[in-house]
């Protein structure tokens, strides 16, 4: 004996069908998520590494030409840009001296500048050039790699935006500065630049400037 299926057996039998495809496309979207969110990841901390080798060979390349040249170098970083480079300035340029230190910041009592100014002022300093020997182009961070801050060395507090300068001298010296890059899986890596041999120590996490420096000890 055939029995028809009634309207409400019609809907029910709909309704479990929808539902069963409901939950097959929540488990298909967990499953994609779970596969490409350490993906990501791992194409992040690729880049982190590339990023972190890179800065260390246009630094340590800075600190041979100084000493081939005889000319002061800088690298020059573009905090908002994540743009970095090597500049040059003549070989008479002088280190700042105690005396001369004293007479900037008496100067500087007098003159009241904003950050972007005193930036300005130190990007437009006489004689700095970019020097186009070493490195004919500006070298930019991978994506989702930016600048977290840099701290030259003296500086009171972390630069977070603008441009920040590491100078490296003929005679054979560096300032000693940290360098902070994080990317968007919030990994952290600090490069510490040390001012004798003008070579780069990285370490995967965030390190203060005391923590940083005492690491390399």
């Amino acid at each position: 004996m055939n029995f028809k299926r009634t309207t409400g057996e019609k809907a029910l039998g709909n309704a479990g069908l929808t539902l069963i495809e409901l939950v097959i496309v929540i488990s298909l979207i967990a499953l994609i998520f779970s596969i490409a969110i350490p993906s990501l990841n791992s194409v992040f901390k690729v880049s982190m590494n590339a990023a972190t080798r890179e800065m260390a060979t246009v630094i340590k390349q800075a600190y041979n030409s100084a000493m081939v040249t005889r000319k002061v170098h800088r690298v020059a970083f573009d905090l908002k840009e994540g743009k970095y480079w090597i500049e040059s300035g003549p070989a008479t340029l002088l280190l700042d001296t105690a005396e001369s230190k004293e007479r900037e910041e008496r100067r500087k009592r007098f003159q009241i500048r904003s950050k972007e100014e005193e930036q300005a002022a130190a990007a437009s300093q006489p004689g700095f050039s970019q020097e186009t020997a070493v490195s004919r182009s500006k070298s930019s961070l991978p994506n989702g790699v930016s600048f977290e801050d840099v701290i030259p060395e003296g500086a009171e507090e972390p630069i977070r935006e603008g441009l920040a300068y590491l100078h490296i001298f003929p005679h054979g010296l560096a300032e000693q500065a940290i360098i902070h890059l994080k990317d968007k899986s919030n990994h952290h890596v600090t490069l510490v630049v040390q001012p004798v041999v003008g070579k780069t120590k990285s370490f995967g996490r965030y390190l203060t400037g005391k923590e940083a420096y005492e690491a390399q000890d």
